[in-house]
C-alpha cells in the first residue's frame, strides 16, 4: 500500500489511463507496445516520484526522448554485430557491367560531267577594229571546245557503344545458422536493451520498498 504517493497499479486500474499517454521517440516504433507493456509490469506496484500524475507523465516522456538516441545507436549495433537480418543471414546484392562495341559504315559515290564550248573572231585589220556587220574583213575564226568527268568517292564508319547492366540478389537462410537461432539472438537483443531503458527511468520512482 502506498505511504507518501500513489501507486502506477492505482493508475493503471483506471481503464482510461495510459502511463504513455504523449509522444516520444523509441528505437523501433513496431515494439513499442511490447515495451510499454513491460515497463507497466516493471513498475506496477511502485509509487511514482512525483506530486501529480502530470509531473509524473512529463518526467517520464523527457527521460524516454533524452535517453532513446543512445539506445537506437545501440539497438542497430547490435543486430549488425550479430549480424542479424531478422531472419535471413544470407543478403548479397552482385551488378555485373558489361560494354558492347558496334559499328556502322555507309558509301558515297557522286559522278559530274562537265562540258564547255566557246568560238572567238579575231579581225586582221590594220586599224584593229572590226565592223561586226562586214564578214569579209574577218580573216580569222576559232571554235574551243572541253568535256570533264569528275568523280568522287567517301567511306564513313560510326562507332556505336552501349552498356549492359546486370544485378543479382540473392537473399535468404543459407544453413548456417538457423532462422531458429537468429529469431532467438534478436529476441536477446530487444530484451536486452527494453531492460535497460527500463532500469534507467527508476529514479522517476519513489525509492522505497
Amino acid at each position: 500500500m502506498a505511504k507518501y504517493t500513489i501507486e502506477l497499479n492505482t493508475l493503471l486500474r483506471n481503464e482510461k489511463f495510459n502511463t504513455f499517454d504523449f509522444e516520444y521517440d523509441f528505437y523501433d516504433k513496431d515494439l513499442k507496445p511490447i515495451f510499454e507493456m513491460k515497463f507497466n509490469d516493471y513498475y506496477r506496484f511502485h509509487e511514482i516520484g512525483f506530486e501529480t500524475v502530470e509531473r509524473f507523465q512529463h518526467n517520464l516522456k523527457a527521460k524516454l526522448n533524452l535517453i532513446m538516441p543512445y539506445y537506437s545507436e545501440l539497438y542497430r549495433t547490435q543486430l549488425e554485430a550479430k549480424n542479424i537480418n531478422f531472419l535471413l543471414n544470407k543478403d548479397l546484392k552482385e551488378t555485373f557491367i558489361r560494354d558492347i562495341q558496334g559499328s556502322d559504315t555507309s558509301n558515297n559515290v557522286s559522278s559530274t560531267v562537265a562540258k564547255s564550248d566557246s568560238l572567238s573572231k579575231e579581225s586582221y585589220l590594220d586599224n584593229g577594229n572590226a565592223d561586226l556587220s562586214l564578214t569579209d574583213g574577218l580573216t580569222g575564226v576559232s571554235s574551243n571546245g572541253s568535256t570533264g568527268d569528275t568523280e568522287s568517292k567517301s567511306d564513313s564508319t560510326a562507332s556505336n557503344k552501349s552498356t549492359e547492366k546486370t544485378e543479382l540478389i540473392s537473399q535468404g537462410n543459407i544453413g548456417i545458422t538457423s532462422s531458429a537461432e537468429l529469431l532467438q539472438k534478436w529476441r536477446d537483443t530487444i530484451i536486452n536493451i527494453d531492460k535497460m531503458i527500463i532500469e534507467e527511468c527508476r529514479d522517476l520512482f519513489m525509492q522505497i520498498y
